[in-house]
């Protein structure tokens, strides 16, 4: 007997010890931030990756819609994502940037505040070993553009072409036969603004527009509204207004003023870059012409560029750099569309057959740019089963 207990022991230790051979090979390599950047990780299956994302909020439409599509992307592609949401200074976004990287995070995504959250937060990450990528924001002054251009940890860059849709919008002014207009324009130290400011006039040289006067566009609806009523009063031949932004209340504070001024209804033409509360009927009413927006794409093409990244895909040897068109509006049934169907958090626009095409080791930049480019009012109505 005593022989037979031995010889079940000796068996049970062999069992044991082949059993823990056998997971630690199936576990593979955890993901670790780091990896130097060239490296490739392989999913274990047992850990997912980690993705920070550096978010301004969830509570309108279009900080909504990206977290509702980012939550869904994750799920789809089996990643873990960490939030920090409220971050409005570079600060914020630095602090938030550690705590995601002492938190585990593989990869960190956001929309730069402002041009130095590139280099602030970009630095961390290459000190981390963790991958980031941005959207939204163009990078104008050049040192820092180059500084974090050789960042190896920076993956992507996607920023708004608002230059070419800001030209496309003097454009449909011209068309309807207006050659002279006044013009609400950006913070010239803001590199979103400085596109706008120069496809607005820009597009009145190449259509023969005439700027007339111009103010700086403000969040304090007063500055708005004493702005446009000394337009009225100064240019009574004015016949638009062209807006570089229309949000924050800017663009309420537009065509209230204008409504409020006893001007025939809809006898003064409006261009707004961003949509505004209203804009369905100021389209109706006749004051608004045309205006753009519709950011989401951008944001989530990011987003899925870095996990593919961080799942081993290198895409580019350098930082894959693509753009976007905001969506051009010229007309309350498309208002309506858009106000429906885009920054809603309820419709997924892409389907998890399109989320999965877009990570994986035979994914393109000419492949993340082609769903960009596809960007518009008839992808929409397709997506949602409008004829």
């Amino acid at each position: 007997m005593k022989k037979l207990v031995s010889m079940f022991l000796i068996v049970a230790m062999l069992c044991t010890f082949a059993a823990c051979g056998s997971s630690d090979d199936a576990g593979g390599t955890s993901p670790s931030s780091s990896n130097p950047a060239g490296d490739t990780t392989t999913d274990s299956g047992a850990d997912k990756y980690k993705i920070g994302m550096i978010w301004y909020g969830n509570t309108d439409a279009m900080g909504g819609t990206f977290y509702a599509w980012a939550n869904r992307a994750a799920e789809v592609l089996d990643v873990e994502l960490v939030w920090a949401l409220g971050s409005y200074t570079t600060a914020d976004e630095l602090a938030d940037c550690e705590n995601l990287i002492n938190a585990g995070c593989d990869a960190i995504y956001f929309i730069p505040m402002d041009t130095a959250a590139n280099l602030q937060l970009g630095n961390a990450c290459q000190e981390a070993g963790v991958f980031w990528a941005i959207s939204n924001r163009d990078i104008i002054d050049k040192e820092i553009y180059e500084a974090v251009y050789s960042n190896p940890y920076f993956v992507t860059h996607i920023y708004d072409n608002s230059y070419d849709v800001c030209k496309d919008m003097v454009k449909v002014l011209a068309d309807e036969g207006y050659t002279k207009v006044c013009m609400i324009s950006g913070d010239p130290t803001d590199a979103m603004m400085v596109d706008r400011n120069a496809g607005f006039t820009d597009g009145c040289k190449e259509y023969g527009i005439e700027i007339l006067g111009t103010f700086q566009s403000s969040t304090d609806s007063a500055v708005i509204v004493d702005g446009v009523s000394n337009f009225l009063t100064l240019y009574p031949e004015m016949e638009a207004i062209l807006a570089v932004s229309g949000t924050a209340g800017v663009g309420e504070a537009i065509i209230s003023t204008l409504e409020g001024s006893g001007k025939e209804q809809g006898s003064i033409k409006v261009a707004a870059f961003d949509t505004f509360s209203g804009n369905e009927k100021a389209f109706e009413d006749g004051w608004l012409v045309t205006s753009c927006g519709g950011y989401t794409s951008e944001c989530l093409v990011s987003f899925l560029s870095l996990i593919n990244r961080v799942k081993g895909n290198e895409v580019s040897d350098s930082v894959t750099t693509l753009t976007l068109a905001p969506l051009l509006i010229t007309s309350a049934e498309e208002m309506e569309i858009f106000s429906q169907y885009v920054d809603n958090p309820e419709v997924f626009l892409y389907s998890d057959e399109v989320i999965k095409s877009l990570v994986g080791s035979d994914v393109t930049a000419n492949d993340y740019q082609a769903i960009l480019d596809d960007w518009s009012i008839e992808f929409v109505k397709k997506a949602v089963g409008i004829e």
